[in-house]
């Protein structure tokens, strides 16, 4: 055993490899083949040159082995071979190893890293260099590889896009058309992101969707999808300026009020300003959505726009359009009005998305970018902080429970 172990096992390859990573992979191997061939042993219910027991049924013979296979596990990738049985009667299952299933190349454990690995923002033209580093020049892998281990992506996400909302209550859900590069050259592939809160505070991805141009249509076929998986009409939406959405929302979420995005508003305002006043106006228009009151705010938006009248009025004009929409948060818990200002729940868990498709630099097509973005934020939205004094929920009504009331007022 002594000499078997010495020559198996110490012999390493060459000169320039780790004796280490030598002595695993060839561990491995070893532990690997005998494995296999215990497995032919309990089919055949005897030990190797041991006659057949007439009291035992006969199974077969062994007859060789396969061709010698590679086979890269986390170690590296070794070369093994699979026992064959022949002669076996009629009747009986034929002999399959449960250990290494036919053509298979690499260890299940390696082909779940491999998309894991995809979805943390390793490009698929990079797979190759950078894992060859690792499991050797021998290792299975290519692009292509890579491409079919992540066709699960697509399963998950039609199944998640089918489940039912209806035991789900929500309460405010953010919306926004975020755009990537995916598709055809020069062209931006635009998803449309519906997330909520539920009534515990705790944050959910509810749609994602190809859209086109964030457009009234491509809005009305996100929402009515998520009527018709159960989903209740939310208390409040909170978007963009967009009008595709809004136009959408009327039709769909009658009932629901609309806060714009005080973000969004910021940044139009600020982009009609030079430059030089840009940090003064933007002190103000914080001074404004921070206000403890709508009375307040108001009269400083006023007050604000008359300042700007006659030098910047394009500003002016920006600050006042569609103010109602803009105070709509203080119908809400003062509690909960920094979570309800902007679409920054949107916005922030894209930012790890960008970072990670970043890596990517184009996605061949839309489709497979909401495959792999939809894998990318479910991770992440399992860190999404719960809205702050999630009790105060209890106080909002639901649109469902609006038109109760005012039938029993009736």
């Amino acid at each position: 055993m002594n000499e078997f172990y010495n020559q198996q096992m110490f012999s390493v390859s060459s000169a320039d490899d780790d004796p280490i990573e030598a002595l695993v992979r060839r561990g491995a191997k070893v532990m690997l083949q005998a494995a296999l061939e215990q497995e032919v042993s309990e089919y055949l219910e005897r030990a190797r040159h041991q006659r057949s027991d007439t009291e035992v049924e006969f199974r077969g013979y062994r007859n060789g082995h396969s061709p010698e296979r590679k086979l890269t596990v986390g170690s590296g990738t070794i070369k093994v071979k699979t026992p064959r049985v022949s002669d076996v009667p009629a009747g009986h299952e034929p002999f399959k190893s449960r250990i290494v299933k036919p053509y298979q190349r690499r260890s299940v454990s390696l082909q779940q890293v491999f998309p894991k690995l995809f979805i943390e923002g390793l490009a698929t033209r990079d797979f190759e260099p950078a894992l060859r580093c690792l499991m050797g020049a021998e290792a299975a892998l290519s692009p292509s590889t890579i491409s079919r281990l992540n066709a699960g992506f697509k399963a998950e996400y039609e199944e998640w896009s089918k489940s039912s909302l209806s035991g789900l209550p929500m309460v405010y859900v953010w919306v926004d058309g975020i755009y990537i590069k995916a598709g055809i050259a020069d062209e931006r592939a635009c998803l449309l992101v519906v997330m909520g809160a539920d009534v515990t505070g705790k944050k959910h991805l509810l749609a994602m969707e190809e859209g086109f141009r964030e457009s009234k249509d491509s809005w009305g076929g996100v929402l009515r999808r998520l009527k018709a998986r159960g989903m209740n009409e939310p208390a409040l939406a909170i978007g963009d300026g967009g009008l595709g959405f809004w136009a959408a929302a009327g039709e769909v979420w009658r009932q629901t009020k609309q806060q714009r995005c005080w973000v969004h508003k910021m940044r139009n305002v600020l982009d009609k300003l030079p430059h030089k006043e840009r940090g003064e106006a933007a002190k103000s228009l914080r001074a404004i959505y921070l206000s403890k009151t709508r009375e307040e705010a108001r009269s400083k938006v006023i007050a604000l726009a008359k300042s700007w009248r006659g030098m910047y009025d394009k500003a002016a004009e920006c600050l006042l359009d569609d103010l109602d929409r803009m105070l709509t948060y203080f119908d809400f818990p003062a509690e909960h009005h920094k979570h309800l200002r902007t679409s920054n729940p949107v916005e922030s868990i894209f930012a790890s998305v960008r970072l990670r498709t970043g890596a990517m630099k184009r996605l061949r097509s839309a489709r497979s970018a909401v495959y792999l973005i939809f894998q990318i934020v479910k991770r992440a939205e399992k860190s999404l902080q719960r809205l702050s004094h999630a009790e105060k929920l209890r106080y909002v009504s639901l649109p469902n429970q609006l038109s109760q009331q005012t039938a029993q007022a009736a």
